[in-house]
């Protein structure tokens, strides 16, 4: 297991709040903000996981991680865009557990389906099919319950007291990992 000291995840589906709330957290902390999906990085990741290619996930997953610890500079603490939760939402639970690595503290933001297409749908994005949306919402919720992580309801709370909500998580995560010294 890889240690990240002072490095805590925003994970969940696209239109959860997770990248304006971990932008948010990482000014509010004094951090820096990650993202290891972005681009092409992403891309390749999601298409590995459609091809069922549990090996390929987890590598250019711990890549993605990596690159991000590395472009902070050691910079903390560090808030990502993602994490563990988007590689393990990409194939079996059990396949991947059994050989990742970087194990972050993470959060999941989560809305539920009307929410996320409303919010998807205000971009200038390329659409996917309501059945997609749905399948990774069901998957994200089944991975917080399996790994016991906190879920965070974007939909039922106000983007404040999402703010507020995070930062009691992160204390408890940030400041005994930096021995208090953020």
């Amino acid at each position: 297991m890889i240690a990240l000291p002072s490095v805590v995840a925003l994970d969940g589906h696209d239109g959860s709040g997770k990248t304006t709330l971990a932008r948010g957290l990482a000014a509010s902390w004094g951090g820096t903000y990650g993202r290891p999906f972005g681009g092409a990085r992403g891309s390749a990741l999601l298409r590995a996981g459609e091809r069922g290619d549990v090996d390929a996930v987890v590598a250019l997953g711990e890549e993605g991680l990596r690159a991000a610890v590395e472009e902070s500079g050691g910079a903390r603490p560090l808030v990502l865009d993602r994490a563990w939760m988007t590689v393990a939402s990409l194939v079996d639970w059990d396949a991947f557990a059994s050989r990742w690595q970087w194990w972050v503290p993470t959060v999941l933001c989560w809305a539920d389906l009307d929410t996320t297409l409303a919010r998807v749908g205000a971009r200038d994005e390329h659409p996917m099919p309501r059945s997609w949306h749905e399948h990774y919402l069901q998957r994200y919720l089944a991975l917080a319950e399996t790994t016991n992580t906190y879920v965070l309801r974007t939909d039922l709370e106000s983007p404040a007291a999402s703010a507020a909500l995070l930062e009691q998580w992160a204390s408890a995560h940030l400041q005994g990992a930096a021995g208090g010294a953020i």
